[in-house]
């Protein structure tokens, strides 16, 4: 059967809790014996309390003599430190008389403390989770990437080739491109007798798609193009509304010269906008409304309230 040693540093921390426990108990002690000079008798007008009190003063400072007696007794047998803690400036702290800079010495020690836990906390979670490889694969790839085209800034030929094809797709839809503001690009787009509509781009990303009636102009009172005002009809408010959330279902960053060509061909279906019945109601108009939705995919005409 073995035997486990306690350690030096475990028997002084011992000694000096139960040092900590005697002062505590002598401090109660004395405050008891104080309480019981300063309440005084119980009734002034009875002798009997005087002796009482005199009886109870006595047993209380007898308590406090023992209390000091095993405090002396205690400290004597604390083991003093070889050499003197070394705290260097912040030692000066606990020097300062003002009462509002005192405390820095007992916050800046409470400091340290939690100092130390941290840097123990870290090294334990670092030699865990220095066991654990968080990869998922030991094999570091060597494959460059292939650097990623931004959209928004392309030469200004690569979309007029663009906008130019997409133009001969059409013979019914024309499209007129202006650079009013620099590099990007705004096409007015004349489908039919039917609709005009204003395309803003973003090098090669459409941005912005307003779409207005056949009478009505394209250009403001300044002869710059009108890139914002909505259209005074709602058939072609809710068009434009329609138009916008395609712009955002056909937009691809990787296929960006796909997702405009197949935008246009989304806008051209609405070439037979007044003629196209419902695919759901079979009625042209519904809630004195065309069918002013497309269906993505197979261009199906339906009112706001038959689509899919």
């Amino acid at each position: 059967m073995t035997t486990i040693m306690a350690t030096p540093e475990c028997s002084s921390v011992e000694a000096l809790t139960t040092c900590l426990n005697s002062l505590r108990t002598l401090r109660s002690s004395v405050t008891l014996f104080l309480k019981i000079i300063a309440e005084g008798p119980k009734d002034e007008h009875n002798s009997e309390g005087e002796t009482s009190l005199h009886e109870m003063a006595i047993k209380a400072l007898a308590d406090v003599k023992t209390n000091l007696r095993d405090l002396e007794t205690h400290v004597a047998s604390l083991t003093p430190p070889t050499a003197p803690v070394s705290l260097g400036n912040t030692g000066l702290l606990s020097l300062d008389p003002s009462p509002d800079k005192l405390p820095l010495y007992h916050q800046l020690l409470d400091c340290y403390t939690c100092m130390e836990k941290i840097h123990c906390y870290s090294t334990m979670m670092h030699s865990l989770l220095s066991g654990n490889n968080l990869k998922r694969s030991s094999i570091s790839s060597t494959k460059r990437r292939r650097p990623t085209q931004l959209n928004h800034n392309v030469p200004q030929q690569q979309v007029d080739m663009l906008i130019q094809g997409i133009n001969q797709m059409f013979q019914d839809m024309t499209l007129n491109i202006s650079r009013p503001f620099g590099h990007n690009a705004v096409v007015q787009v004349t489908l039919g007798q039917v609709l005009r509509a204003v395309v803003t781009f973003r090098g090669i990303l459409i941005e912005w798609v307003v779409v207005r009636a056949y009478n009505e102009p394209l250009l403001d009172e300044d002869g710059k193009v009108d890139l914002y005002t909505p259209s005074q009809y709602k058939v072609f408010q809710k068009v434009t509304d329609n138009a916008n959330a395609a712009m955002l279902n056909f937009c691809s960053p990787g296929f960006s010269d796909l997702s405009v060509r197949s935008f246009f061909t989304w806008l051209h279906s609405f070439v037979s906008l007044f003629t196209d019945v419902c695919k759901r109601c079979n009625y042209h108009l519904h809630n004195h409304m065309p069918p002013t939705w497309r269906e993505f995919r197979t261009l199906d005409p339906f009112h706001e309230e038959c689509k899919p």
